[in-house]
């Protein structure tokens, strides 16, 4: 089989057998990393804050500038990421990343002070974690689909949300029972037995192994449809923007800056929601309910939003995603003084929006920039978008140790993420660039 190292044109044409297209191995593999990145490094700091607070004699914004540092940390890596990602493929980034992740997952098991923790916790295991998440499968789901992007793409994010249910459900009576140091142990165990099985599957892009995306290989009797089809690929490879183009857009730094106040409020809510909770008179069980509830719905959610995402715009489902989150957010102080049918109603509402939020961020980007230099481009804003996401759960976690409660901290989360949707309202698409005529699909002899 001959390698094409991302030329359109030269695509094996030669039949062959009924197989698997190996891009649902990726997307399967892409599930289960996203299930370790986003549960391990995101939706179980809520179980560990306050009992390692508690004993270790740490204010909340103390612990939680341990992750966001980490997360500041791997998105600046991400900048050297993303060509890597472009030009190798995600497989060893990903082998290296979980076996990182892996290790000071377990490491933070033996921390006894402050900057231990935001060394092995903070550092290594985000940094880690980063390698093997949605940045990076996510670029590859990008190369291997186009027709069915948006749909695999929603599909993939079902990960998250099951980290959002499996995890604190299942770490709260461990952490509880056994102490939290138990609790580190048993992540980092899970991380290295997820992550290297679905690490060995990943593969560059479809090119390379005589394939075009979504399991076209050149040589189908073309239909209309399937002639609309190759076009939508060919348009999409052809007319993908470098990074030094797209930097030149204002639509990269509204899409950076925007999904970054985003990101910023989904991480300020998942790291302090299980306190807010116990703040309000909740049992931790209750927390880890309404939190798991939450999961539930966006993984609901995951089948409609990859269903509208092939019939509209995805500029325009963002900002409706965001939307239900702002709302959530505001209402929860409220919802919390009223009863836990209460919270766990307003809480579903973000759930519904987190559902299709990441998803549809990723999808944007390749919507906008086309397949080719995906990692690069999505690389290039991510400095500037991790500083602004990372303020958000230690200005949350700040407050609350100044003030005593979330209220405040909860209703400007509300805002900043209205701003973030109007920046990406007003985004525009970049101009697709003129194209050569069609190369023939055949690989010449």
């Amino acid at each position: 089989m001959g390698y094409t190292h991302g030329s359109m044109a030269e695509v094996d044409a030669t039949p062959q057998g009924p197989r698997v297209f190996w891009g649902w191995w990726i997307f399967t593999g892409a599930i289960i990393t996203q299930f370790v990145t986003i549960g391990f490094a995101a939706q179980v700091t809520g179980v560990f804050l306050q009992p390692m607070t508690e004993d270790l004699g740490w204010t909340r914004s103390e612990f939680v500038l341990a992750a966001s540092l980490g997360f500041a940390i791997g998105g600046i890596s991400g900048f050297i990421i993303g060509p890597l990602i472009d030009r190798y493929g995600a497989r060893p980034i990903m082998l290296f990343g979980g076996t990182l992740g892996g290790l000071a997952l377990i490491g933070v098991s033996q921390i006894d002070t402050l900057w231990q923790f935001i060394v092995v916790r903070g550092a290594f295991s985000q940094v880690g974690l980063f390698m093997v998440g949605p940045f990076v499968v996510n670029a590859t789901l990008s190369k291997w689909f186009v027709v069915n992007r948006g749909r695999v793409i929603a599909l993939a994010s079902i990960g998250p949300s099951l980290g959002g249910i499996i995890p604190p459900l299942a770490l709260t009576p461990i952490v509880d029972n056994y102490g939290w140091e138990t609790g580190w142990v048993v992540l980092g165990i899970a991380t290295l037995v997820l992550v290297y099985p679905c690490a060995i599957v990943m593969r560059r892009e479809p090119e390379d192994y005589g394939l075009l995306p979504d399991g076209k290989t050149g040589y189908e009797e073309p239909t209309e449809e399937e002639r609309r089809q190759m076009e939508m690929v060919r348009r999409d490879f052809m007319s993908s923007y470098t990074r030094g183009e797209a930097v030149r857009t204002s639509a990269l730094w509204l899409l950076a800056v925007g999904f970054a106040l985003g990101v910023a409020v989904v991480a300020s809510l998942f790291a302090h929601f299980i306190p807010f909770m116990t703040d309000a008179g909740y049992t931790r069980q209750q927390a880890a309910f309404v939190f798991a509830g939450q999961g539930g719905v966006a993984l609901v959610s995951k089948f409609w939003w990859a269903w509208i995402m092939q019939r509209r715009s995805p500029r325009g489902l963002a900002v409706l995603s965001m939307a239900m989150m702002g709302i959530s957010v505001a209402l929860l102080p409220m919802a919390a003084d009223t009863s836990l049918i209460a919270l766990l109603l307003v809480f579903s509402i973000a759930g519904f929006g987190v559902g299709g939020m990441f998803p549809l961020f990723d999808f944007v980007w390749a919507w906008y920039f086309g397949r080719r230099y995906i990692a690069s481009v999505r690389s290039t804003g991510l400095p500037i978008s991790v500083v602004i996401a990372v303020t958000g759960p230690i200005l949350t976690g700040l407050y609350h140790d100044v003030v005593g409660n979330y209220t405040g901290a909860f209703f400007a989360l509300a805002v900043v993420i209205a701003v973030g949707a109007t920046l990406l309202l007003i985004s525009r698409r970049p101009r697709p660039k003129e194209l050569p005529e069609a190369p023939s699909m055949a690989r010449v002899a």
